[in-house]
Formats: C-alpha cells, structure tokens, sequence
C-alpha cells in the first residue's frame, strides 16, 4: 500500500496511475475530498483527505500504509510550510507503528545554492535523514513542464528575461517512473541524482520554446545577482554525469506544440 502526497500536482498526476499499472495499492493524498478512483490496470485507487499544513487527517491517510512517496510541495510559497508538513507526516508515519519506507523527491542542488527555495528542500531532506524511518531521497534536475509553465507566463510580456545558466530539462513523467520503481524497492538513503539526457543554455531553452509556440518575443539576458546566481551560472543545478533521462526538451515541445 503506497501513500502519494502531492497526488494532484505535476508528478503525482503520472505517478499515481503509473504505481497503479503496475498493480500497487495507491492512496492519494488531497487536502479537499476529490471524485475518481482506480486509474490505470489492476492496482487499486482512492482519493484520502488529509491538510500536511495542520495535520488533520493523517494518522488515518498513513494507517496501514507501507511506502510514502512525499510529492507534495509549496512551489507557488517557494516552501512556504514545506519543513513543518514533512515533520507533522513523519510523526504520523510513526505513529502508526508499520516504519513505511519514505520516497522524497528533490532538487539536484538544494545543499550548494543559496536559494530560498532550495534551502527549504534541503531542510527538508534533513528532516527526513533525522527521522528514523527507512527512506530514500530522489533529486532530479528541472522539469520540461515547469519550464514549460514558466516560459508560458514569462513570455505574456513581449520582453523576456533570461537568466545566463545551463539547465538539464527533465520529463516529469521519466521521474515518475524512477519514483514507482524506488517505491518498489529498497530504502537507499540518497540515491543517484537524476538528470536529463542534455545540458542547454537557457536563452537555447527559451528560443526553442517560442519557436514551438509561434510566439515572437524578444529575449533579453540575465544576470541573476548573489551567491546564488554565481552557484546557477556554475551549473550546481546540474548533473551532468548522471543522464538518465531519454527525452529532449526538443520531443517534449514537438509533441505538446507540434513543432
């Protein structure tokens, strides 16, 4: 019986149904009650209710649960809450006495780039390791989707800043299937950091993005000032030992903008 947090997000809507192709028992986590259940082939499916903010309904989302695959996050907050929830669901998960083994996905470069956000993954992590409980923490480079969400917004204005920094652009859904088979595995601890199969410079990232969509933009270089657009400039975001991924940010625009 597995737990998905964050089940409603970006990396939860396809690695809820992959779990379950592969005939895991999900329960996924929402903080309102949800209609729908049983995506995908034998496993089974059920929206639970549950406020990672308050606690509320948590001993019961964990009760009987083997694996927590902790997707949630406060991206819009830039982690607003994130150190707090991890800590209200470790509690519950020990409380209901079964030590389930603890998936968490992160960010590769949370402990070397001062960033507001990537402190909060980092301290999550920590929480994590200083738990107790069986775990494994997953890093991965930046999403094609996220990219895609902010190159969407970014590009409502004709100007369109871009930071000097490579990125190695991930598929969501590549992680997710990483995330299913960690699930069905041993705790590691850290496990390898998961990149994309190319390093790009953003400006390369965001021409490829209007080009795909049509959209004629001018695009304007950024120095991201501080220690933390020195640590960006230097690629600490990126891993490019470890290519996992198989897509390109290429394939991924072609077949969402068929371009």
């Amino acid at each position: 019986m597995i737990l998905v947090t964050g089940a409603s997000g970006t990396l939860g809507r396809t690695l809820v149904p992959t779990l379950t192709r592969r005939g895991a028992d999900v329960r996924a986590l929402s903080r309102r009650p949800r209609g729908g259940s049983g995506p995908g082939g034998p496993g089974s499916f059920e929206w639970v209710v549950g406020d990672l903010a308050g606690g509320a309904g948590l001993d019961e989302a964990v009760d009987g649960i083997d694996v927590i695959v902790h997707a949630a996050s406060n991206t819009r907050g830039q982690g607003k809450g994130d150190t707090d929830a991890v800590w209200r669901l470790l509690e519950a998960a020990k409380r209901g006495g079964r030590r389930p083994h603890l998936v968490y996905i992160s960010i590769v470069g949370v402990d070397r780039i001062p960033f507001g956000y990537y402190r909060v993954k980092h301290e999550v992590e920590q929480a994590i390791e200083a738990s107790g409980l069986p775990h494994t923490i997953q890093r991965t480079t930046q999403w094609f989707q996220l990219l895609d969400t902010f190159l969407t917004l970014a590009t409502k204005s004709p100007v369109v800043p871009v930071p000097a920094a490579p990125f190695q652009p991930l598929d969501a859904a590549e992680a997710a299937v990483r995330l299913a088979d960690l699930a069905g595995g041993e705790p590691l601890g850290r496990a390898e950091d998961m990149g994309g199969p190319e390093l790009l410079d953003a400006g390369e990232i965001a021409q490829a993005y209007v080009r795909a969509t049509g959209k004629r933009r001018l695009l304007v270089p950024l120095r991201v000032p501080g220690k933390a657009g020195r640590a960006f400039r230097a690629g600490a975001h990126t891993c490019p030992e470890s290519r996992q991924g198989k897509s390109t940010w290429a394939e991924y625009l072609a077949g969402k903008y068929g371009a």
